[in-house]
């Protein structure tokens, strides 16, 4: 009779050999992805605010070189407030920005502005992110400047 009660006594209890190698690996996937998402997502974060400082300050050098007739004559770096705007839009938005510019004197500031969409953030529940970056030249009419 004792031999049979431990049988039923045995049967009772529950093997759980292999419950924490499949918790193991469900905490260990879980990490990766959320790793996954920080590391390539700051990634492209990184590489959008690269991506936008540069168009910014392309826009602003190409806005910079619109100095004005009498600036070149007279041999000052005054820009043509108007054409530096105009061409200052245009190469902000051939690199697929939007944004805002303003000359300041001789000076030609530009913002670089848009939203993107990063893939490995979206991992992690970031739907979208605004960047803005900043980029200013200024006009040279010698090359003494």
């Amino acid at each position: 009779m004792r031999a049979h009660r431990r049988r039923s006594g045995a049967r009772r209890t529950r093997d759980e050999r292999g419950a924490a190698a499949v918790w193991t690996l469900i905490i260990t996937t879980t990490a990766f992805v959320a790793l996954l998402g920080l590391v390539g997502g700051g990634g492209e974060l990184i590489n959008h605010q690269v991506d936008a400082r540069r168009a910014a300050e392309q826009a602003a050098r190409a806005g910079a070189d619109e100095l004005s007739a009498s600036a070149v004559r007279s041999g000052s770096d005054r820009v043509d407030a108007g054409d530096a705007i105009a061409r200052a839009r245009n190469v902000l938005h051939q690199a697929g920005w939007s944004g805002t510019v303003r000359v300041q004197g001789s000076t030609v500031i530009v913002t670089a502005a848009g939203t993107r969409h990063p893939q490995f953030l979206g991992l992690l529940g970031v739907g979208s992110v605004n960047i803005r970056e900043t980029g200013t030249a200024d006009a040279i009419s010698t090359p003494d400047g």
